[in-house]
């Protein structure tokens, strides 16, 4: 299970950012990305437990579809300087590697 490792990962580092927004950003844009974190982990437990190939296919790319809506938000945080160079790193880390093993996953179905 190393993908649900690196997204329980990444959503403990997202709590972490979160919690250091200013207040304008952390109730709007720093909820989402929690969320969206979230759900993209609640397909991944989802997805674990189909036996149906095509389902499972459709949810793959359902997780495929929030996290790069998730990338986009982080994007954002960090285009507006609202993160440190170094947790901007972390995340980018994070994501490169979720990523690639989505991509990895949904080919081997």
């Amino acid at each position: 299970m190393p993908l649900y490792v690196k997204l329980h990962n990444l959503l403990k580092l997202n709590y972490e950012i979160v919690h250091s927004l200013p207040r304008e950003y952390k109730y709007s844009l720093g909820e989402d990305i929690v969320k969206q974190n979230w759900k993209i982990i609640d397909l991944f437990t989802k997805a674990q437990s189909v036996e149906n190939k095509a389902t499972k296919i459709n949810i793959i790319n359902n997780i495929n579809l929030r996290f790069e809506s998730l990338k986009l938000r982080i994007r954002f945080l960090s285009e507006l300087k609202l993160i440190s160079f170094s947790k901007s790193g972390q995340l980018l880390e994070f994501t490169t590697e979720i990523g690639k093993m989505v991509g990895s996953w949904r080919k081997n179905v």
